[in-house]
């Protein structure tokens, strides 16, 4: 009887460490040392990411899977200067290299490490198939300088235990939600008297 409660219990903390750890997350914004802060800056120009993720296609399906991963590394920066331009005091935020050379940027860029599209008919109908990930290093960079001023780490993965919900995981939405909470990071570090700090 004691054994049975065991493995129960067992079972059901591994069932709960899955799901808690099935959406995967956004990291909070984590500063350098840099001589600037993010708060410096009332100019944020938002650069399309890199394809940095592997694959094992060859020939045209690898070239039709890099030009959907340039898709996806412009489509992410949209929405991320979208919702910065929806914060509270948003900043002058630009999708195109500012070309006058006194102008202080923040350049928002990064790499996009892991674009799985995933099946959502085999997430819903089955456990740990047709998963989807999207994962990325996101860097704030003084744009005449280069320095590296911060970085969020985003790494996002549908839950693998399959069901509805899984199916509604896919990498827009992990765009859209990564996209959002890189703006509010944003927002707070810009504003850190309205955050209480």
């Amino acid at each position: 009887m004691r054994q049975k409660a065991r493995l129960t219990a067992v079972v059901s903390l591994l069932l709960l460490a899955i799901l808690l750890s099935a959406c995967g997350s956004t990291s909070k914004l984590k500063l350098t040392q840099g001589k600037r802060s993010v708060a410096d800056y009332s100019v944020i120009y938002v650069a399309d990411f890199a394809d940095k993720s592997p694959s094992r296609l060859k020939g045209a399906k690898l070239e039709t899977y890099r030009l959907s991963m340039k898709e996806a590394g412009s489509q992410f920066a949209d929405m991320i200067a979208t919702n910065l331009e929806k914060s509270s005091n948003p900043p002058s935020v630009v999708r195109a290299q500012p070309t006058d050379a006194p102008q202080i940027a923040l350049r928002i860029e990064g790499d996009i490490t892991q674009f799985k599209r995933g099946n959502a008919l085999a997430k819903m109908l089955l456990p740990l198939a047709g998963s989807t990930k999207f994962n990325a290093d996101v860097r704030f960079v003084d744009s005449a300088t280069g320095e590296l001023l911060a970085e969020i780490t985003v790494d996002k993965n549908s839950n693998p235990l399959g069901g509805g919900y899984a199916a509604t995981q896919t990498t827009n939405a992990f765009m859209r939600g990564a996209s959002e909470k890189i703006a509010e990071q944003v927002e707070k570090a810009r504003n850190p008297k309205a955050n209480g700090k």
